[in-house]
């Protein structure tokens, strides 16, 4: 077995690609096939994204905030995809990676914390970040983190 052969049983396939995270509002099922992503454009924040018949969310620049507003659009077109009638939740899981955190390798910084209105980051003592149950994974912490530190996967 050649090197390349072993060590690409470790790489991560296509099967095993990370799950798009989606909005707040979904009812579950992807049906876009009629819809040329108008939740997209009444995001203000620029959070969700549109691709292969799919909405997501990037927090990249942003957190999502909750408005209604891509729902809204959504239900205007009588798509379905995202509506007032589901959970008002992000089904993610979000994480701190503390071999990266500022906080977490003795600098202080509190930027995640600072941002966060769910109150959902806590620290113990001036050092040690972590998530608690309060966290609603709306990702406004992870364009807040100067090292890129915060990630949230779809669950």
């Amino acid at each position: 077995m050649q090197k390349r052969e072993f060590f690409d049983r470790f790489r991560p396939s296509k099967k095993h690609e990370l799950k798009p995270i989606a909005p707040p509002y979904f009812g579950g099922e992807f049906n876009c096939a009629k819809c040329n992503g108008f939740c997209v454009s009444s995001c203000k924040r620029n959070v969700i994204v549109f691709s292969e018949n799919k909405v997501s969310l990037n927090f990249k620049k942003n957190g999502c905030n909750f408005c209604q507003d891509c729902a809204k659009a959504c239900e205007s077109l009588g798509n379905g995809v995202l509506s007032l009638k589901f959970d008002e939740k992000i089904t993610a899981k979000t994480s701190i990676d503390v071999s990266t955190c500022l906080a977490w390798n003795d600098v202080i910084c509190c930027n995640c914390q600072d941002v966060c209105k769910y109150k959902a980051i806590e620290f113990l003592g001036v050092f040690r970040p972590v998530i608690n149950e309060k966290c609603v994974n709306c990702g406004e912490c992870i364009s807040a983190c100067f090292k890129q530190s915060i990630d949230i996967k779809a669950v």
